[in-house]
């Protein structure tokens, strides 16, 4: 049977005390309720002391960030110096070996090298040009950390002072080229010039070696602190983290204190409401923070992809150095080397024996075979008044490394310097192999030829004397070269002529050997007695 429950009809006693409980109750609840609302207030307040230590924190963070900005800006710009650097040092340097052709008796061909070096000036003053176009940029963006970046401004007035010190030096080379052509009368005073300059480009390819190495170590500080730099950024953003994370935690247990007196604590409410705004700011800068050292790591790789191009440069810079052979650059594939075995291949001067001198001529094939980098095939020839092949009857042998330089220093240690010199007939004899993808020349002698083909039918019946000799000869195997042998070919490279011209008396042998490789594209350098 269902049960009807019946409103009362009038209000009773008991009623009366169960309004009265109630209401006890709800009195005890107002002030439980303020009494936690008070807590709630006491703890939305320490939330905020907290908060703002948090923002102490990370503002503390902010400004060691921006620290860390400025020390990669400046890292930035340490690493475009130094690429400035290396590009200055490569650009001298190619100038120094310009230099060291530039030594030439005729005025018209003096004033040709004097013309391409004043084009390389302007390159160079262009290259410093836009380094400083760079540079002002830089420091356009970085106005506000000049104070902070007087080191970096030294280092850089040093690179204007070596860009000057360029330039000053190769105003001074245009003044010696100048020289030079109005001393080409002298040629015994232009083959001291032509020795001392050799010696200074030597000393001065020295000095630019150890600056390559000074600027590789600084590459390598950078790199460490780059790395440094790399892990404070880490180490200030797990710090940024773990600070909001707190934040965020105290944050959460306000609210829930809060949520309970809701209805009682305005206060409270608004207190935390406020903390909230304020962790929401917080988040704000940890976001942006993060951004930061977002954009940091990214500058990070750009400065290590710089590096690593710096890096490829010197390794290259440093290749290059090395494939030459006192200021010749030893290139070829497949290469003939000729070797003067005349009588006097084994003299000091024209009436004194030297034992020292052939072993020394053998040696410096051996080097000069080790040089090349690109070496592949090889054949040797000797020649005094007539030419032979070392090694079969002139097929290229391959080159397999140190065992293919013993076995030529060994093949040429068994011969004995004699006889006159018949130049013609050696080039004849490497040239056979132009067909068979000659590319190079190397030529070791200590004079100018004294038989051969390029007399007349008077000249040989005149009693010549050994230097007028050599001028006749040395001109008829240069019109050769020029004409006939080395001439133009479709499809076909010229072939490139070096020479080593061991210490010899006549000024006469360097300047023929000198014009002897520059006319087949190639370089000269003079051995000094020991």
């Amino acid at each position: 049977m269902r049960v009807r429950h019946k409103p009362p009809t009038l209000v009773s006693m008991w009623m009366l005390d169960v309004f009265c409980c109630a209401l006890g109750c709800v009195t005890l609840l107002f002030l439980l309720n303020s009494r936690m609302a008070t807590d709630a207030t006491k703890a939305s307040r320490n939330a905020l002391v907290d908060l703002a230590a948090a923002d102490q924190k990370l503002a503390a963070a902010l400004t060691d960030l921006e620290s860390t900005r400025i020390k990669l800006t400046d890292e930035l710009a340490t690493h475009k110096q130094l690429h400035a650097k290396v590009t200055e040092l490569e650009g001298l340097q190619a100038r120094l070996t310009d230099d060291k052709r530039n030594l030439d008796k005729q005025l018209k061909l003096a004033q040709a090298e004097k013309d391409e070096t004043a084009r390389k000036l302007a390159l160079a003053r262009d290259d410093a040009n836009a380094a400083r176009a760079q540079l002002d940029s830089t420091q356009a963006d970085l106005t506000k950390l000049e104070k902070k970046a007087g080191a970096t401004a030294k280092e850089l007035d040093a690179a204007r002072t070596q860009v000057a010190d360029a330039t000053d030096l190769l105003k001074k080379r245009q003044k010696d080229i100048e020289t030079l052509a109005k001393k080409e009368a002298t040629s015994t005073t232009q083959l001291d010039g032509l020795q001392k300059l050799l010696r200074e480009k030597d000393a001065e390819r020295l000095a630019l070696e150890k600056s390559v190495t000074a600027t590789r170590k600084d590459l390598t500080d950078a790199e460490a602190r780059l790395r440094a730099a790399q892990r404070d950024l880490y180490a200030q953003l797990a710090a940024a983290r773990a600070a909001a994370k707190a934040a965020a935690e105290e944050r959460a247990l306000a609210k829930a204190a809060a949520k309970t007196a809701a209805d009682e604590a305005a206060v409270a409410k608004v207190g935390v409401a406020k903390a909230g705004e304020e962790l929401g700011t917080a988040r704000a800068q940890i976001k942006d923070l993060a951004k930061k050292i977002d954009d940091a790591n990214v500058s990070i790789i750009d400065l290590q992809g710089d590096k690593a191009k710096l890096a490829d440069k010197f390794n290259k810079f440093q290749k290059e150095s090395e494939a030459r052979f006192a200021g010749i650059a030893t290139t070829g594939k497949k290469v003939a080397f000729l070797v003067d075995m005349s009588g006097s291949m084994g003299k000091r001067d024209l009436n004194t024996l030297d034992d020292t001198k052939w072993p020394l001529v053998v040696e410096t094939v051996g080097k000069v075979m080790r040089s090349i980098p690109t070496l592949e095939s090889y054949q040797v020839i000797v020649f005094s008044s007539s030419a032979s092949w070392v090694f079969g009857a002139g097929e290229w042998q391959t080159f397999t490394g140190e065992k293919s330089v013993e076995g030529v220093k060994d093949a040429l240690m068994k011969i004995k310097p004699k006889d006159d010199t018949n130049m013609y007939s050696a080039f004849e004899k490497a040239f056979a192999l132009r067909t068979a993808g000659l590319d190079t020349i190397y030529l070791f002698s200590d004079g100018l030829p004294t038989s051969g083909v390029g007399l007349t039918t008077a000249q040989q019946s005149a009693n010549l004397s050994e230097s007028e000799l050599g001028v006749i000869l040395g001109k008829h195997v240069r019109d050769t070269l020029r004409g006939t042998w080395n001439r133009p070919l479709a499809g076909q490279p010229r072939v490139k002529v070096n020479s080593v011209g061991f210490y010899f008396e006549s000024v006469e042998v360097g300047a023929f050997l000198w014009a002897l490789s520059r006319e087949n594209d190639g370089s000269f350098v003079g051995m000094s007695k020991p």
